[in-house]
């Protein structure tokens, strides 16, 4: 495909394009789903089509730095709502304080890198690297800021919810925002665990999985097909939201086929991920 034909699908001028493939400018990192969605294809086939000679695309390596620059985002939010409520715990507030400054530092290293032309290096930053919050991790628009929410609107007391996520902070903000709905919270370190504590529970145990997607020994799509292949048919059916930094439209539809039954993104929206919740409960 022609940069012409590219920018008249996408509504932009040839000279915006080109700039986007050599690397001068870069489209807002909200633009990515659509550039894919314009011609029904995977990002890395999109990629193949618009670049010349299918040489290595910035273009393809900005979308791959979305994911990274999510997850830090995450746990800073989540992080900053934490010592707001924990100002009288200094042992808390400092740690949270620590992995801000620790996922801030992780953000800042990754726009040097862009900076200095090194994008081909985003792909070794990898999330689970911050689950090491005693050292510094080597080296968008803003997500909407969550409104003040209504835990009233929200009672899920008498809820067992099991949480799939590998890194540990990002468990302990999404436990705090549970507790407030009276929730009772299990944890899966991935999807292996996930699995087998859906297998050795009881039918009806959990009313709801939480699933991050990218996790190690198994990751939640594969967690949810297994789940989804379990003999017992309470087992089997319970609800499976996503939560996760991988939020492109490809992401979305590999969770559904999976068998998940919604999708939410991270930085974690409070309201919205409670709403989301409250549909399946």
């Amino acid at each position: 495909m022609t940069q012409a034909a590219l920018a008249e699908k996408l509504g932009v001028t040839d000279k915006a394009v080109s700039k986007w493939e050599r690397g001068i400018s870069y489209p807002d990192i909200s633009q990515f789903p659509k550039l894919a969605n314009v011609f029904g294809l995977t990002i890395d086939e999109l990629v193949k089509n618009c670049v010349e000679g299918e040489r290595p695309a910035t273009l393809l390596r900005i979308f791959k730095m979305s994911h990274c620059i999510r997850t830090p985002l995450n746990i800073i939010l989540g992080c900053a709502d934490l010592a707001a409520d924990y100002t009288d715990d200094k042992e808390k507030l400092l740690r949270y304080l620590e992995n801000i400054r620790v996922s801030g530092q992780y953000l800042l290293n990754l726009i040097e890198s862009a900076k200095n032309g090194e994008l081909a290096d985003v792909e070794e930053f990898q999330p689970q690297d911050l689950r090491d919050e005693s050292r510094d991790i080597p080296g968008s628009p803003a997500p909407p800021a969550s409104a003040p929410v209504a835990f009233e609107d929200f009672d899920f007391s008498g809820k067992r919810i099991l949480l799939a996520e590998d890194i540990e902070i990002n468990r302990e903000i999404t436990l705090e925002l549970l507790r407030k709905t009276g929730a009772e919270v299990d944890f899966a370190e991935d999807g292996k665990v996930c699995v087998e504590k859906i297998t050795s529970s009881p039918p009806g145990y959990y009313d709801l999985i939480l699933m991050d997607i990218n996790m190690p020994n198994m990751d939640g799509l594969e967690a949810t097909r297994e789940i989804r292949d379990l003999p017992d048919d309470r087992k089997a059916s319970v609800p499976i939201i996503a939560m996760t930094a991988s939020v492109c439209e490809t992401d979305r539809e590999a969770a559904f086929e999976a068998g998940m039954d919604d999708f939410t993104e991270k930085p974690i929206i409070s309201h919205t991920l409670l709403a989301t919740m409250k549909q399946h409960l």
